[in-house]
């Protein structure tokens, strides 16, 4: 038995950027196990997907706290006899795991806790998108890096699941409002005027999120005409599968306009406190960033809790105008 490995337990979006690597591991190693660890919560992302074998789940705020989860995971790995591992995640916990599995070949970037103990790094670079990076990984692994996209394969359940949701719907659109971020969503009075002008044209709006986005998702069904919520009832393949038949989704700098990208849906992205640059817009030609240069940004890779100006103009400064004019425009 031989495997390889890519390990990502980073956050939902990053994850769903990493599923080009699981395609060119099976392109690569067709006889290997290929085995992918994702922390707890994102497993949903990878079930179905036709280029992995084995998922590894990694609950590293829970059972899998600290040393443990680090022994755990790498003894999983060694179990699979892991010769190459992929490590998108710039993690010293990651790396520490992927170095006690004893896996030969450790392909990681050049920054971030843990580079040291791979055997091959690779340049981080800034200005490219999180997957040509990833696919560098591939690229220095000796692997074929061309031509894979993230992916996600919902299936039959889950189509079943969002004809329910849909029934008697109509053409509808996505808004995805919510973010573990604060600075990053954009002022509710912002979505719920947008949600009223497309309302008036005759479509639905859905709010979409998880658990966490409950609230702020009925607050603003409460104000849009006949707005739907699906906050906290869908899982992220069944999320996915509902922004696939959206005429567009709206969501910031978060984890649904990779999963609207990865499946091919026309999607909207805000940009506030971050950039570009970074490397995290939606992977598509079917994607469109919302953004407004002010002097202030990028204050963060991620963004914070509260904005360090205390002015959140960032996000203030794009109007709901504005953004109905962008889609309007990309929707002809």
């Amino acid at each position: 038995m031989a495997a390889v490995a890519i390990v990502q337990t980073a956050f939902i979006g990053d994850v769903v950027l990493a599923t080009p690597l699981l395609e060119a591991a099976r392109v690569a190693r067709p006889d290997d196990t290929v085995v992918i660890v994702v922390r707890v919560g994102c497993e949903n992302i990878i079930e179905n997907n036709p280029y992995t074998d084995k998922i590894i789940v990694w609950d590293k705020y829970g059972k899998d706290k600290g040393g443990y989860g680090i022994y755990r995971i790498g003894k999983l790995l060694k179990h699979y006899a892991v010769h190459t591992t992929l490590i998108p995640h710039r993690s010293l916990r990651t790396a520490l795991a992927v170095y006690s599995s004893g896996s030969r070949i450790r392909v990681g970037f050049d920054r971030g806790g843990g580079s040291f103990l791979h055997t091959i790094r690779v340049p981080y670079r800034l200005g490219i998108h999180e997957v040509e990076r990833n696919l560098m990984l591939a690229r220095a692994a000796g692997w074929d890096s061309k031509g894979f996209k993230p992916c996600i394969f919902p299936d039959v359940h889950d189509k079943t699941i969002i004809d329910d949701v849909l029934h008697g719907v109509g053409a509808y659109c996505v808004f995805a409002p919510g973010s573990i971020w604060a600075t990053k969503i954009w002022p509710v009075e912002s979505y719920v005027l947008t949600g009223i002008a497309f309302a008036k044209r005759g479509l639905r709006i859905i709010l979409s999120g998880g658990v966490n986005d409950e609230v702020l998702c009925q607050s603003l069904a409460k104000r849009i005409p006949d707005a739907i919520t699906t906050a906290g009832i869908l899982t992220l393949r069944q999320s996915a599968e509902l922004y696939r038949r959206a005429e567009f989704v709206l969501t910031g700098d978060t984890a649904p306009q990779h999963l609207a990208a990865a499946v091919n849906a026309r999607v909207f992205s805000i940009f506030g406190p971050t950039t570009r640059d970074f490397g995290f817009w939606p992977y598509t030609d079917r994607g469109v960033i919302i953004e407004e240069n002010v002097d202030c940004r990028p204050c963060g890779v991620h963004g914070h809790k509260d904005c360090p100006e205390r002015t959140h103009r960032c996000l203030r400064s794009i109007t709901s105008e504005m953004v109905v004019n962008s889609i309007d425009k990309e929707l002809g």
